[in-house]
């Protein structure tokens, strides 16, 4: 009974700093972005990359009270978990889901000096305010009542997972079967050097346009549509645009300028052209 007391407080250490993280993260992207977007990668309001930095932190640094002390390993320990989760999504997926290439005193655009910080304090007050504070409150649960929420939130959390996974399979098979159709019409074009530039140039923007419509609403699920909002800096590492290119055709759609009905009768061509030549994923 003491082993499933601990794993099950240590799950909802778990839960709650992940839910935590999300509301951070989708509360700073309001702030920036100026409206909401859904920062998580699961369905539900949970990044859980900061659950596991916080058990890492509350496990490494158990002994560790000095607040700079802390204030300094909480971010050696952030940081590190934050650049290998995002080398192994980029081994595995072929996507970059963050880049800090741009911010001041990055390490290969995976960390940065902002982060440090921000994860460091925030780790420092986990460990000596938030945990002991959260500690408590489960100790005054009744034994019942946290086997019942503990089992609710790991139910929830594994059909979460389990739609994520269906929902995101073969992201990158489809950027890059999407990066191909836009290749070849960039080679179509060069095959056509005798036609006027200008109007070679306009013909190639239109049906690239068309393409990439096609692409967002017939070869994308709403899922991956989701993740490419989510994570503005999100890049593929086989083609560094497309990513882009697909949220310039989201945009565009949502807003309706390109809306008319010769170019969705020509994207629906295509996207049936394209089923009808390519087994579905």
């Amino acid at each position: 009974m003491q082993v499933l007391e601990f794993l099950e407080q240590l799950f909802l250490t778990w839960a709650l700093y992940s839910c935590i993280g999300w509301i951070w993260e989708t509360g700073l992207s309001i702030v920036v972005r100026h409206r909401f977007v859904d920062r998580g990668v699961l369905i539900g309001p949970l990044c859980p990359i900061y659950g596991f930095g916080a058990l890492l932190v509350l496990f490494l640094l158990n002994d560790v009270t000095n607040p700079i002390a802390l204030f300094l390993s909480s971010g050696v320990v952030a940081c590190t978990l934050e650049y290998i989760s995002s080398y192994v999504i980029e081994k595995l997926h072929h996507v970059r889901l963050w880049d800090y290439t741009n911010k001041p005193f990055n390490i290969n655009g995976r960390v940065y000096l902002n982060g440090f910080i921000a994860f460091g304090a925030g780790a420092t007050l986990v460990k000596l305010f938030v945990q002991p504070w959260f500690m408590g409150v489960v100790r005054q649960w009744a034994p019942l009542a946290v086997h019942v929420v503990s089992a609710v939130i790991a139910v929830l959390l594994m059909v979460d997972v389990a739609l994520t996974a269906a929902y995101s399979w073969s992201f990158d098979t489809k950027l890059k079967r999407i990066s191909e159709d836009v290749n070849a019409l960039h080679a179509e074009q060069v095959a056509n050097l005798d036609e006027k530039v200008v109007t070679a140039s306009e013909r190639f923007e239109e049906r690239r346009r068309t393409v990439l419509d096609s692409h967002v609403s017939h070869t994308l699920n709403w899922q991956q549509r989701r993740l490419m909002q989510a994570f503005p800096a999100m890049r593929s590492v086989r083609d560094n645009t497309i990513i882009d290119q697909l949220r310039e055709s989201m945009e565009g759609l949502r807003s309706g300028r390109r809306a008319n009905s010769t170019r969705h009768d020509d994207a629906d061509a295509i996207a049936a052209g394209t089923h009808a030549d390519k087994p579905a994923e």
